[in-house]
C-alpha cells in the first residue's frame, strides 16, 4: 500500500511541478534550443572543481541532517522512522524521482537557468536558492520561528551549492545534483527507517 501512495504522490508532482517548466520550454524556448539543453538534462564534463563542489555539498548536508536540524529539514524522513526493509522502495522512489529529479529538474535546471541567464551567475543562483528556501518554508506544516529559519537556512545553502554545481562545475548538467540530492534523501530517510 505504501508504494502505491508514493508513487501516486510523485506523479502528482511531477504532473503539477514538472508541467509548468516544459510548457514555459514549449512557448519559450523550444525553437531556440532542444528540451535536454534547455534543462540540463546532459551528460555532466568533468572539472577541476568536482571534488571540491561535491565535497562542499556534502560538508552542508552532512552539517544540516545532525540530529538536531533534522526533525526540522526532513520531517517526511519520520513517515519512515521503524519501517526498516519495508521502507526502502519507497524512500528509493521518493529520493531518486520526487526530490532528486523533480526539485533538481524544477530549480536547477528550471528556475536557475532562467534566473542565471537574466542576471547572472551568482545573483541568479542566489535568488534560485532564496526562492528554493522559502518555498520549503512556505510548504513545511507547524513551522515555528526557529524551525522556518533552520529550513530556510539549510535549504537555501543546499540551493545555492547544487546551483553551482550545475551553472560553475557541471557546464549546465543537473545530473550530478540530481544523484547529489537524492543520495542525502535516501541517506536520511534510512537512518530513520532503522532506527
Amino acid at each position: 500500500m505504501l508504494i502505491l501512495d508514493v508513487l501516486r504522490s510523485c506523479l502528482l508532482a511531477e504532473v503539477v511541478l514538472g508541467l509548468i517548466p516544459v510548457v514555459w520550454w514549449w512557448f519559450k524556448g523550444r525553437k531556440q534550443v532542444k528540451f535536454t539543453l534547455y534543462f540540463g538534462l546532459i551528460r555532466p564534463k568533468k572539472t577541476r572543481q568536482a571534488a571540491f563542489m561535491i565535497g562542499m555539498y556534502s560538508l552542508i548536508w552532512g552539517i544540516t541532517h545532525l540530529p538536531y536540524f533534522t526533525q526540522y529539514t526532513q520531517p517526511s524522513a519520520s513517515l519512515y522512522a521503524g519501517m526498516g526493509s519495508a521502507a526502502i522502495l519507497p524512500i528509493l522512489v521518493i529520493s531518486f524521482i520526487q526530490t532528486g529529479f523533480l526539485e533538481e529538474f524544477l530549480f536547477r535546471g528550471f528556475l536557475n537557468k532562467r534566473l542565471v541567464s537574466r542576471f547572472g551567475v551568482y545573483r541568479g543562483v542566489l535568488l534560485q536558492g532564496a526562492i528554493f528556501g522559502t518555498l520549503h518554508v512556505l510548504l513545511a506544516s507547524n513551522v515555528t520561528w526557529l524551525s522556518g529559519l533552520i529550513i530556510f537556512t539549510t535549504t537555501l545553502l543546499g540551493g545555492l551549492v547544487l546551483g553551482l554545481l550545475s551553472e560553475k562545475t557541471f557546464q549546465g548538467s543537473i545530473l550530478p545534483g540530481v544523484f547529489l540530492h537524492g543520495l542525502g534523501n535516501m541517506i536520511i530517510n534510512l537512518i530513520q527507517a532503522f532506527s
